[in-house]
C-alpha cells in the first residue's frame, strides 16, 4: 500500500510514518518500479501496535523491543510480558492514588457542607 493509504489506515501522519521508518521502528517497505514505497500489512499491524503502546505511555525503546514479537503467530517474550505487567501495576497504583484523592475531596466537601 502507498503511504497515503497507510496514513489513512493507521491514523499516523506521513511524517510520523517516515520518522518511524527512519529510526527502524517499523519494517522497511519495498519499492515499486516507480520508486514509491510499498508498505505491507505487517507495517500496518506494527503501526497499530505503536498507537496502542503510545496510548499506554510506553517509550519508543520499549516499543522497539516488542515490534519483532508481532509476527503471526506472535513470539512469546518474557521481557515484554514483564514490561506489560509492570505498566499494569503502575496504572493500578495511579488508580488507587486517584481514588484516595477522590475520598479526601468527598470528605472535604461533606465537612464544608457541599454535596459529594
Amino acid at each position: 500500500m502507498l503511504i497515503g493509504e497507510l496514513e489513512k489506515a493507521s491514523g499516523f501522519s506521513r511524517d510520523t510514518i517516515r520518522f518511524y521508518e527512519r529510526i527502524g521502528l517499523i519494517s522497511r517497505p519495498t519499492r515499486r518500479a516507480n520508486g514509491y514505497r510499498d508498505y505491507s500489512e505487517q507495517t500496518l499491524a506494527e503501526l497499530r501496535f505503536i498507537r496502542w503502546a503510545r496510548q499506554l505511555d510506553f517509550p519508543l525503546d520499549d516499543i522497539r523491543l516488542a515490534i519483532p514479537m508481532l509476527k503471526n503467530p506472535p513470539v512469546r517474550c518474557e521481557q515484554l510480558l514483564g514490561k506489560l505487567a509492570e505498566k499494569r501495576g503502575e496504572l493500578l497504583a495511579q488508580i488507587a492514588e486517584a481514588e484516595n484523592k477522590v475520598r479526601i475531596l468527598d470528605g472535604m466537601l461533606a465537612k464544608l457542607g457541599g454535596a459529594a
